[in-house]
């Protein structure tokens, strides 16, 4: 029997258990295209459905199965579009695309372009060119500028006629369209007519294409001693522009000396300033201290710093005498006795000018202090209470003060400066007069009226610094800072303080 090749081939499959087939399915290699990028517009709807086709190169022999997930690229999820995650899809055998759907967010605000990434992973029967695409979402709605003016505002307040502070508004871009506001001021401690001219309702039109404008504000200087004033400039009317803020302050920094009046022992000061009222004093007059206003801090143990003084409320280290205060270091034996003093939970204030009149003692190991404390010492501690140190003083340096702020930023940090009297004065001398003027954002330190230091919110973290505090007078004896005592220390030593002075803006 003659066999043709076809015969032979069957018969060779047929011994060998094996079936012969002239399909080549298995061999077809599909594969899977999706784009670079896709651009879809938004819209002004709560959601926008879109579609997305993962398409194959030719119909496929098997079921093709892929997972794709969204990611953020400057578009947000949630904000902008629905995120999907770990999703299977499936392109079934025979086909050569599925489409799937996709959720977008609209909106009715003008954003710049931004996208979003699908990302395909786990492709099986078929191959992959391109595993990332990045879906662009286009805005649809008009630019709508933003208006920008400044958080506040400094400006020194001159010493006699009026000078004009240009204050620039800007709009974070060009537009087609008019944009307009009103502007006034309004009176904060700065007075109209007094302080500065005011302005009433008047209108600012930027036009198309503009993007900045001026306001001017004449200031009226003069030279009274007085604390730094305040007005607001508030906005309204505003149309065509997006606005966070309608209003700014302009503070006008008091930038004038005072001449004090000198007595035989020292320097003094008046009972009153212009624009501001005396809110509360202790002129130490009479025979005793009062209580209304005075309290004690008792006992020893160092202080915090090593120091060697028991605080007492003695009549021996804390009296009344020819109408001022004395608070005396005495030593007795080996051990030292002292006074500490403090106004906690009988008078509180924030923000003010304080004037303090004293007389220091002297020697080696002598610390006296005039200073502050926040009257949430209690329940934050320190230094989150914030401290305010308006007079410290080393007792063997006799011609320098020095004037601190101590407060609270990831831990204890302190900014502060001294002042030094000419010559061979000596702070044990005669009487001087150490004032702080502080106000919402700043504190400046003055003796004599000189002003020696200051600090502002820019500085220091100034939050216990818009709380109430209360004041604290003592000497300590010894300790790591001033050192301590030795023989050529005299005791007792005598602080004098002949009043304390608060006055605040009318």
């Amino acid at each position: 029997m003659k066999l043709t090749t076809k015969s032979l081939l069957l018969f060779i499959a047929f011994i060998s258990g094996t079936s012969l087939s002239c399909s080549k399915s298995d061999d077809i290699q599909v594969v899977l295209n999706i784009p670079v990028s896709l651009t879809f517009t938004e819209n002004d709807e709560t959601e926008q459905i879109i579609e997305f086709e993962f398409s194959l190169d030719q119909n496929t022999p098997k079921d093709v199965t892929l997972t794709w997930s969204l990611t953020d690229g400057t578009a947000k999820s949630g904000e902008d579009y629905q995120l999907q995650s770990e999703v299977t899809t499936l392109i079934k055998k025979g086909t050569k695309s599925q489409k799937i759907e996709l959720v977008l967010f609209g909106n009715q605000t003008h954003q710049p372009e931004r996208f979003f990434n699908l990302i395909v992973t786990n492709i099986k029967n078929a191959t992959l060119t391109n595993p990332i695409c990045k879906i662009i979402i286009q805005d649809n709605d008009p630019f709508i500028p933003a208006l920008q003016i400044p958080e506040r505002l400094f400006v020194p307040e001159g010493n006699s006629g009026s000078q004009t502070l240009n204050i620039v508004v800007k709009l974070s871009g060009p537009t087609e369209n008019p944009v307009s506001f009103d502007w006034s001021t309004v009176d904060g401690w700065a007075k109209s007519n007094e302080d500065y001219y005011p302005v009433v309702n008047q209108s600012v039109v930027f036009e198309p294409g503009q993007t900045e404008k001026t306001l001017g504000v004449n200031i009226i200087g003069d030279d009274l001693f007085e604390m730094d004033d305040y007005f607001d400039v508030v906005l309204d009317n505003i149309t065509g522009v997006q606005a966070d803020r309608n209003s700014f302050r302009v503070y006008i920094k008091n930038d004038d000396t005072f001449t004090p009046q000198l007595l035989d022992d020292g320097t003094i000061t008046p009972l009153d300033y212009p624009g501001m009222s005396l809110v509360w004093n202790d002129e130490f007059s009479g025979t005793s201290i009062n209580t209304q206003n005075w309290g004690y801090d008792l006992g020893g143990g160092g202080w915090g710093n090593n120091e060697l003084q028991v605080y007492t409320s003695s009549a021996e280290n804390s009296f009344i005498s020819n109408d001022k205060l004395n608070i005396k270091a005495t030593k007795l034996y080996n051990s030292y006795f002292s006074a500490r003093m403090l106004s906690k939970g009988k008078q509180e204030f924030t923000y003010g000018r304080i004037d303090i009149r004293a007389r220091m003692p002297y020697g080696q190991g002598i610390w006296p202090a005039i200073w502050m404390l926040g009257g949430n010492f209690s329940q934050v501690g320190w230094p989150r209470c914030g401290e305010i140190d308006i007079m410290e003083y080393l007792g063997h340096q006799q011609s320098k003060t020095h004037g601190t702020v101590h407060y609270y930023d990831n831990g204890h940090r302190y900014k502060g400066g001294s002042y030094s009297l000419s010559g061979n004065q000596s702070f044990h001398d005669k009487f001087h007069v150490f004032t702080i003027v502080w106000q919402e954002n700043s504190i400046r330190w003055y003796v004599d009226y000189n002003l020696f230091y200051e600090v502002d919110d820019q500085l220091v973290v100034f939050d216990s610094f818009r709380l109430p505090q209360f004041f604290i007078m003592n000497i300590a004896v010894g300790g790591i800072w001033p050192g301590y005592p030795d023989e050529t220390t005299v005791f007792p030593q005598i602080m004098e303080v002949d009043y304390i002075r608060v006055f605040q803006n009318e």
